[in-house]
């Protein structure tokens, strides 16, 4: 590893290293120079003073806002600019337009750094498992996904030495740089995979010298670097399997009452795809959980009820599909949206938190909960607390119902058959580790509900093994994720989001 960071830096004959928002290395030969990746290009001021041959070519690793945005400067630049094939779509103009239309479209976005507008006259050339010459090298790509579904690795022989270009494939230390950006979606370890996959690739060929996108080159022992970070990449994958392994289903046995309404115990109904609605012995309805998408199901079982008063509504998260029908159940049936501290904070003016699943437009509450403690409507005593797992913002009810205790826990936990056992963990999504899914579980061990009434139509019975599975589980996840992170700290490299106590 090179000690000295100053900059630039000539870490062989012929090859420089220029701090920039990323690395910047650049090759020079004879009369011609080329660099890979190019930062914000303030580092062309340092090239310019050393006198080197003029640059020819830049090759860009990803698609990285921090790799490439200095050459939105101009509208043409006296090089060729060339990047991988599989990044096209988040480098080119079109493709780059349409990822800023659809950003909050949906849950996880296809990338967490992508220019503000594409990038013109760029060639997408750069294929894995290919080369080309430039005045008389040979330059090879290989496929090295992580930070870019079409990330590369570039090498070239400088000085007697074969050096890879890694961009954001490894970092010094056995670690990767920003390792949210391996999370493709909100719960599968589809790009920890493809990450394990690429880094195993490139621990293969001979590596004098690895030069990555941040923090010092490495010359001593790359190779065995990259295994080791091989296999820490992999138990980052793992930790995307089951959160409760070897448990049971337990599910609650429902009766179907109507087209997508389930009677789940006397006085407790489910619709639609994650509502609940609980009647009072008053007549008056409680509706958690109001989906837009399911407001006909909602119609129809108060139709079959006889149309009882819905007098409050509330959400046990913030996401669309659990909280974007609070207004309509509001304006439609005239109940007040109570909702929990932690629910409202990022819904009550949208775009404060990016965050995934957001509602299309705020949702102001009528009233809040206390963070932790109790909440009433009509006969029935609420105990609300805060409940983090699949997001931060997130909270549960401990209710009892006809003498049967019951949990609505919203997304947090699934049967084992379902997705793992969990509604997913990504960095974007405000998931925690210790703060939030040990948390949640540890809470729920304290109430021993007897039912846990979840979303996306589950219901199954409560198991303080299944918990005790999850805090395991969720100890042993912060160790692999925290093992990549440069620094050691989640909070400085892992956790995108720093939200309200």
């Amino acid at each position: 590893m090179t000690g000295n960071m100053k900059n630039p830096q000539q870490l062989l004959p012929g090859l420089y290293q220029f701090l920039d928002t990323c690395n910047v290395y650049v090759i020079s030969r004879d009369n011609g120079s080329i660099a890979v990746d190019f930062g914000s290009g303030d580092w062309l001021q340092e090239f310019e003073k050393l006198g080197l041959p003029p640059l020819e070519k830049v090759l860009l690793t990803h698609h990285h806002a921090d790799q490439c945005q200095g050459l939105l400067k101009k509208r043409s630049w006296p090089f060729e600019i060339h990047a991988p094939v599989g990044e096209r779509r988040l480098i080119e103009q079109e493709g780059v337009k349409e990822f800023w239309e659809g950003r909050r479209n949906g849950g996880v976005p296809a990338s967490y750094s992508v220019l503000p507008r594409g990038l013109k006259n760029v060639t997408c050339n750069l294929a894995g498992f290919s080369d080309f010459n430039w005045r008389g090298e040979r330059l090879r790509f290989l496929e090295t996904p992580g930070h870019g579904k079409g990330a590369v690795t570039i090498f070239a022989d400088v000085a007697g030495r074969q050096v890879a270009f890694c961009g954001d494939a490894a970092h010094a230390g056995a670690t990767v740089w920003k390792p949210y950006n391996l999370e493709w979606d909100h719960w599968t370890g589809s790009g920890a995979m493809a990450a394990y996959e690429g880094v195993a690739r490139l621990s293969g060929p001979r590596i004098d010298l690895l030069c990555p996108s941040h923090g010092p080159a490495i010359n001593e022992k790359p190779r065995a670097m990259l295994k080791q970070l091989a296999k820490k990449l992999l138990g980052f994958y793992e930790a995307k399997g089951s959160i409760c392994p070897d448990e049971p289903d337990n599910y609650h046995p429902v009766k179907v009452v109507g087209e997508r309404i389930q009677k789940c115990l006397k006085g407790v109904y489910h619709f639609g795809t994650n509502g609940y609605l609980l009647m009072s012995r008053t007549g008056e309805a409680l509706v958690i959980d109001a989906y837009q998408g399911d407001i006909p199901s909602l119609e129809k079982l108060l139709e079959l009820l006889g149309h009882p008063r819905v007098t409050a509504a509330t959400a046990t998260h913030y996401h669309s599909d659990h909280s974007d029908g609070l207004p309509i159940v509001k304006k439609r049936w005239g109940a007040r949206t109570v909702l929990h501290p932690r629910v409202a904070e990022p819904i009550r003016k949208i775009g404060e938190i990016d965050c995934p699943w957001l509602p299309s437009k705020a949702i102001r509450p009528d009233e809040l909960m206390p963070r932790t403690g109790k909440w009433r409507w009509n006969e029935f005593t609420f105990t609300v607390a805060p409940f983090p797992g699949q997001t931060w913002w997130h909270a549960a009810f401990l209710v009892e119902i006809a003498g049967v205790k019951v949990c609505f826990s919203g997304d947090n936990y699934q049967p084992s058959t379902r997705w793992n056992g969990t509604g997913g963990f990504s960095s974007f999504n405000g998931s925690r580790f210790i703060e939030g899914f040990v948390a949640s579980s540890e809470t729920i061990l304290k109430w021993k509900p007897d039912l846990v009434f979840n979303g996306h139509n589950t219901q199954f019975r409560f198991s303080a093994s299944y918990h005790r599975k999850v805090i395991a589980w969720g100890k042993k996840s912060e160790r692999v994720t925290k093992a990549l992170c440069p620094s050691g700290s989640l909070e400085k490299d892992y956790y995108l989001h720093q939200p309200m106590r």
